[in-house]
C-alpha cells in the first residue's frame, strides 16, 4: 500500500470520525444509544425543523386538549411530545385531521406522520399498520346502570360476579371504530353492542337507558364518577384489575425503524410506563367536580 494510499484512507477516517462526532453532539439526549440510531433519518428531522406527531380528533384531558388561553394544544401526550422533540432539538407539528382512532393508526402505517400518540390502546390489529410503544397501562371499565348489574348479579357474591358480567346480554356502548368495540367483541360475546360518536355521545345514552354500560378506561369512566358525584346514585363504576389497556405511541410498521428504537429509549429513560392510578393521583385536578375542572381548562 503506498504513502498516497495511506494518507488517503487516514483523511477520509478522519472526515468519518468528525461528521459522526457533530451528529452525537447534535443529538446529545440520544448519544448513549447512538449506534443504534439511522444517521439519515435524524439529518431528515433536523434539516425539516420538526416531527409531525398525529393526535386524535377528540378533546381528551388531562392528556391531549386545546387550550384557549394559551391558544395550543395541551396535555399529558402533549407535553411528552415536545419534551422529545426539545430532547432532539426540533419543534413538535401535531396533525389532528383524522376521523376515529383508527383511521389516525391507518394514516400512521400509511408514514404520514413520525409518529402517533393520543392514549392509544394495543391490540393485535393495530398492528397491521404500525408498531406500539407502550407509555401508560391502564384498567378496563364500565360505567353501569346499578339496577341493570343488580339484576345480573342476584345473589352471587362479588368473586364469582365477572364471568357472569362478562357473559351477560347487557348493551354496552362505546366509541365507534376505536380499540375498545374490539376489546367489547372479545370480552363481552353475548352483549349487544352500539359504537357511538363520541365519549360524551356514550354518556348520554347511558343517561338515557338507550345502553346499560359503557366501556373505556379506569380514568375516564373514574373521571365521570369524580366529576358528578350525584351520578354515583344510579350509575356505579366496575373495574377490571385484570383487563388491561396497553396504551402506546405508534411509528408505521414499514417505515422509520430509527425512530422506533428513540421511542424505546426515550420511554425508559425519561417517562417510563405509569398506570391509571399514577395518572389519577398525579393529576388529581382534572377528577375533580365540574365546576373546579371546568375552570382549570378555560
Amino acid at each position: 500500500m503506498t504513502v498516497r494510499l495511506l494518507r488517503k484512507l487516514s483523511k477520509q477516517i478522519i472526515i468519518l470520525s468528525l461528521n459522526i462526532l457533530i451528529f452525537i453532539t447534535t443529538i446529545g439526549f440520544f448519544a448513549e444509544q447512538s449506534n443504534a440510531v439511522g444517521i439519515e433519518f435524524f439529518q431528515n428531522i433536523l434539516e425539516r425543523g420538526y416531527i409531525k406527531v398525529g393526535i386524535p380528533p377528540y378533546e381528551t384531558p388531562p392528556y391531549y386538549y386545546f387550550d384557549t388561553e394559551s391558544n395550543q394544544m395541551e396535555g399529558i401526550d402533549i407535553d411528552i411530545v415536545r419534551k422529545f422533540a426539545n430532547n432532539i432539538g426540533v419543534e413538535a407539528v401535531f396533525d389532528r385531521n383524522s376521523k376515529t382512532y383508527n383511521g389516525l393508526l391507518r394514516r400512521t402505517g400509511a408514514d404520514e406522520f413520525d409518529f402517533t400518540i393520543g392514549k392509544l390502546s394495543t391490540f393485535y390489529k393495530r398492528m397491521e399498520d404500525a408498531h406500539p410503544h407502550e407509555y401508560m397501562s391502564f384498567r378496563h371499565a364500565l360505567l353501569a346502570n346499578r339496577k341493570v348489574i343488580s339484576k345480573i348479579q342476584g345473589q352471587t357474591p362479588n368473586e364469582k360476579f365477572a364471568p357472569l358480567l362478562l357473559n351477560s346480554k347487557i348493551k354496552i356502548g362505546f366509541i365507534e371504530d376505536s380499540s375498545y368495540g374490539e376489546f367489547a367483541h372479545e370480552l363481552f360475546p353475548n352483549s349487544t353492542k352500539f359504537g357511538l360518536k363520541d365519549w360524551d355521545d356514550c354518556k348520554r345514552a347511558l343517561m338515557e337507558n338507550k345502553v346499560d354500560a359503557i366501556y373505556r378506561d379506569a380514568t375516564e369512566v373514574k373521571k365521570i364518577v369524580y366529576q358528578e358525584p350525584n351520578l354515583s346514585l344510579d350509575f356505579v363504576p366496575i373495574l377490571f384489575d385484570d383487563k388491561i389497556d396497553h396504551i402506546s405511541m405508534y411509528v408505521s410498521s414499514k417505515v422509520n425503524p430509527e425512530i422506533s428504537s428513540m421511542l424505546d429509549y426515550f420511554i425508559t429513560k425519561e417517562i417510563g410506563i405509569k398506570t391509571d392510578k399514577e395518572i389519577m393521583e398525579e393529576y388529581d385536578e382534572f377528577f375533580q367536580p365540574s365546576n373546579l375542572v371546568v375552570s382549570k381548562l378555560k
